[in-house]
């Protein structure tokens, strides 16, 4: 989905440049703007000239450029969360899944055979960086 996102972004950003490059300038000069606005003025067909086709047609590609825009950029958003939490989450099952055993009489972290496998300072200096980190991602939200 995201890409497809991508691809429609893309080809509405290259219609809104081929509609504003066909537009034609404001004509320069004081003969130009007399000619030009009496021929507006005094035209009956004032909305169905290519100009004023393109300029609307500009106006609703533009409208669909932010639109899109406004929706890649929440769509990228949510997803790179999902990608973080799911990151973490796979990170913490993989630290649980490794600790099978308990604490020993000394508060050593042992397995099940009675190996040590972390020492109490040790635990402890994890728990610190633990709580730190999770401190650290609480202030940040």
């Amino acid at each position: 989905m995201f890409t497809t996102l991508i691809v429609i972004h893309v080809i509405i950003s290259l219609i809104l440049i081929v509609t504003v490059l066909m537009q034609h300038g404001k004509q320069q000069g004081l003969s130009g703007a007399i000619a030009g606005g009496a021929e507006t003025f005094f035209g009956k067909n004032k909305g169905r000239t290519i100009d004023a086709i393109l300029k609307k047609v500009t106006a609703v590609v533009a409208i669909l450029f932010v639109v899109s825009s406004i929706t890649l950029a929440a769509y990228s958003i949510n997803k790179n969360k999902a990608d973080a939490e799911a990151a973490n989450s796979a990170a913490q099952t993989e630290t649980e899944g490794t600790v099978s055993g308990g604490l020993d009489e000394n508060g050593n972290l042992v397995d099940e055979n009675g190996n040590i496998l972390m020492t109490a300072e040790q635990l402890a200096e994890s728990q610190a960086n633990t709580a730190e980190g999770e401190n650290a991602e609480a202030d940040a939200e």
